[in-house]
């Protein structure tokens, strides 16, 4: 995630952590489990998209006597046109839910998918705030949706570089298990402090793919940022101290998605031992 902020010292901060410039205003409580499944970010895209329609559909009824004016066929154009959107919308949006839903890819054209979701994810953002739901649950969400069209979209690489960029605030035990990683599956990992060394690093390793690992801050911010250009998949740590301290992740939904990329440590001998005799 090149996008992962600096962490740096700030003056709001309730104790001796460094908080992220995604937690400035953080007040100091600490954060709740988030429970929230993939409906969340789903529901809220659709009401943004029939919100938008509905605007358009108002927009080309009140200005249909204007454009009459200039041209008899203008009216009928612009409601081809929004035809043509609720249309094109509706179809996306079809697509992105059986995506996500049975994790095999749904798209026709995927190419302008990862603008489409960032588009989806500001506006059902703001419309989510109205009815209490938090930055961090459509968050966490939105990721859970992401990861399962990552899923389906990612097409096989038979020498995947795998690049897992890990926060500094995960406890040293959690750290440790997954450093050990390394002795098992061909991955690099990488622990970065801030978005500088991330960017660094992924244009120092180039990779394929990439596992971040980050509050649901960052692994938005992160996925905005590089899911254009990489295969992404977050996992949100935990925080039972608050932002940015003593942080833990799911070691098995890690391990799992690195699995997913390389292959099981079975498959990865296999791999070798071919590569080895057509060698």
């Amino acid at each position: 995630m090149s996008h992962i902020k600096e962490y740096k010292s700030s003056t709001n901060s309730p104790d001796d952590r460094n908080l992220g410039d995604e937690w400035i205003d953080w007040d100091g409580k600490e954060d709740k489990a988030i429970v929230v499944g993939k409906g969340l970010f789903l529901f809220f895209s659709a009401a943004v998209i029939l919100l938008s329609d509905v605007f358009f559909i108002l927009l080309v009824y009140l200005i249909s006597p204007r454009l009459a004016m200039f041209f008899d066929e203008l009216p009928a154009a612009a409601w081809i046109l929004v035809g043509l959107y609720i249309f094109m919308t509706a179809f996306w949006f079809l697509e992105m839910f059986l995506t996500s839903y049975h994790e095999k890819n749904f798209f026709i054209f995927q190419s302008k998918t990862h603008l489409l979701f960032e588009w989806l994810f500001t506006r059902a953002l703001k419309l989510s705030r109205l009815f209490g739901f938090s930055r961090d649950q459509m968050g966490h969400s939105f990721v859970k949706v992401y990861n399962s069209v990552s899923k389906a979209v990612k097409k096989p690489h038979p020498n995947e570089k795998l690049l897992v960029l890990l926060p500094r605030c995960l406890v040293k035990d959690e750290l440790k298990k997954i450093m050990d990683f390394k002795k098992i599956y061909p991955i690099e990992i990488c622990t970065v402090s801030g978005g500088e060394l991330a960017r660094k690093k992924v244009k120092e390793f180039r990779p394929t793919a990439i596992i971040g690992v980050a509050c649901e801050r960052d692994l938005v911010s992160g996925i905005k940022d590089v899911g254009e250009k990489f295969s992404v998949i977050g996992i949100p740590n935990k925080r039972p101290n608050g932002p940015c301290k003593d942080t833990y992740v799911d070691i098995d939904e890690l391990e799992k998605a690195i699995k997913f990329y390389v292959g099981t440590p079975k498959e990865i001998v296999e791999a070798n031992e071919a590569r080895r005799i057509a060698s």
